[in-house]
């Protein structure tokens, strides 16, 4: 955490950065713009959610020791709600840009009768808004969008960029995972993940087939495992034949970064 004159710094705001906003939100020609407002104080806009930078914890009623887990694009919810019912005791938050499933994901979390979450409107490429350095200890991205043309690569999540601001936003020891349907993201997320600070916790491209052995070894080197929720996307997908690919990655202090990836992934 960076302090100047005693008070935590704002992260950086280039100019030409583009400013994303849930006022530019349309409810005429999106109700769910209006609708999230129905989940009360468990959704909150771009706009609110940049005032709790560093502040997470405190908001959800927790201690600057609990672990603070964010998922990042929830779709409808259904690995959300399991994530808020394995780590009660943790501080959770989904950032969802879709207005209609940030008001699904807070429709299911909601059934688990707990408030240590919140659903926040935003985009992902904007986390140093929402983050001071340091503040997460989990991130989780299931089935993130595959962008197949070669012209749209630019758009993908899983840059190196993205890679860098993870390794920022998170504490020592914090945990990446990463679940994808779309066979080219395992090589990917191997390349994009493969320079230092980042440690291979572990990583198969057939979860349920050739690679479950993983569900076994996979949680005693994972303080949060949860490759063995299957989401709802990803039980369509198998009935369709897909494979499913597991990436888990650990931000290692950098005192010990180069030596773990000299030493290799731990399987």
């Amino acid at each position: 955490m960076q302090e100047e004159n005693g008070k935590k710094s704002a992260p950086t705001k280039p100019k030409d950065r583009f400013r994303f906003s849930s006022e530019r939100g349309r409810a005429d020609l999106n109700p769910y713009v209006d609708r999230i407002g129905e989940h009360g104080k468990l959704v909150l806009t771009a706009e609110k959610a940049e005032q709790q930078r560093g502040q997470w914890r405190s908001l959800l009623g927790r201690s600057e020791a609990c672990p603070l887990l964010l998922e990042i694009g929830p779709g409808n919810g259904f690995f959300f709600a399991e994530l808020i019912a394995r780590f009660p005791a943790a501080a959770l938050l989904a950032v969802e840009i879709r207005f209609k499933r940030v008001w699904l994901t807070a429709d299911k979390a909601k059934r688990t009768k707990l408030d240590n979450f919140r659903v926040i409107h935003h985009h992902s490429g904007y986390l140093d808004l929402l983050f001071e350095p340091g503040e997460l200890d989990a991130v989780f991205i299931n089935h993130p969008d595959p962008w197949p043309k070669e012209r749209h690569h630019k758009h993908r999540l899983l840059q190196k960029s993205f890679a860098e601001q993870l390794a920022t936003q998170l504490r020592p020891q914090g945990e990446v995972w990463i679940k994808s349907d779309f066979d080219p993201y395992g090589p990917l997320a191997r390349e994009v993940f493969s320079a230092s600070p980042w440690h291979e916790i572990a990583y198969t491209e057939d979860l349920h087939g050739a690679g479950s052995q993983l569900l076994k070894k996979a949680p005693a080197k994972s303080r949060f495992w949860c490759a063995d929720s299957e989401t709802n996307y990803e039980r369509k997908s198998r009935k369709k034949g897909a494979r499913i690919t597991v990436a888990g990655y650990r931000r290692l202090p950098p005192s010990g970064a180069d030596e773990a990836h000299q030493t290799g992934a731990e399987r």
